[in-house]
């Protein structure tokens, strides 16, 4: 499935959720204006922007609306994730989907959003921009591990191959994630690093590839021990 037909596809799967009574009523007095609440109102789904739904995506089921409110603007939030790496940071920090308890949804919506973040993801290597931890980080928390796993071993994207030569490298400063790492340390991808540094002049470069090679390796290696 790729992005377009994903993108239909969560309209598809999230067009019984309309707005039912007055959203004032399920909003807390306090933390939500009015103007707030006829921003959300004032344009057809489709039409809202970023800015309409900024306060929506942190407030959403806590202080304004329910989950099935949240359900009514879910499709347009993921779609303008795609081009707003802030909306994307906001989806993972405020963690709604895991707050309204995603998982027991219904199975047509589940499916959805996991081919969503999928297509999210192989959109974004096959077309080779650069890719984000955001877009990443999606697929390990919302979808299968082991589906995970295979997009990202078995991409020829370039970007993706100098950011985990980066993340490896950075983890003398900076902690990467435990499952991420293992994905990293996966012998295809090993081996993909050892390439790179063949065909590498930099020694800066050389020098960040040897050492991730070396970790991987190393990585693999205790893995198999254990």
């Amino acid at each position: 499935m790729n992005l377009i037909e994903a993108i239909d596809n969560i309209y598809i799967a999230f067009s019984n959720y309309t707005i039912q009574g007055d959203l004032r009523d399920r909003s807390c007095e306090c933390c939500v204006s009015d103007k707030e609440i006829k921003l959300l109102l004032s344009k057809p789904l489709r039409e809202l922007n970023s800015e309409d739904l900024k306060y929506f995506m942190v407030s959403a089921i806590t202080t304004c609306g329910n989950v099935e409110d949240y359900k009514h603007f879910l499709p347009r939030i993921l779609e303008l994730m795609i081009n707003n790496s802030d909306m994307a940071d906001d989806f993972l920090t405020y963690e709604k989907l895991n707050y309204s308890e995603w998982s027991k949804w219904n199975i047509e919506e589940i499916v959805a959003l996991k081919s969503f973040f999928e297509a999210l993801l192989i959109n974004t290597l096959d077309k080779g921009f650069e890719v984000t931890d955001d877009f990443i980080l999606l697929n390990l928390i919302y979808n299968d591990y082991e589906r995970l796993t295979e997009m990202l071993v078995n991409s020829d994207s370039k970007i993706l191959l100098q950011k985990i030569v980066d993340d490896v490298f950075n983890e003398c400063y900076w902690k990467v994630d435990e499952k991420l790492l293992n994905i990293y340390a996966d012998k295809k991808i090993i081996k993909k690093v050892e390439q790179l540094y063949f065909k590498t002049k930099d020694k800066v470069e050389l020098n960040k590839i040897a050492i991730t090679f070396s970790v991987l390796e190393n990585y693999d290696k205790n893995r198999d021990i254990k």
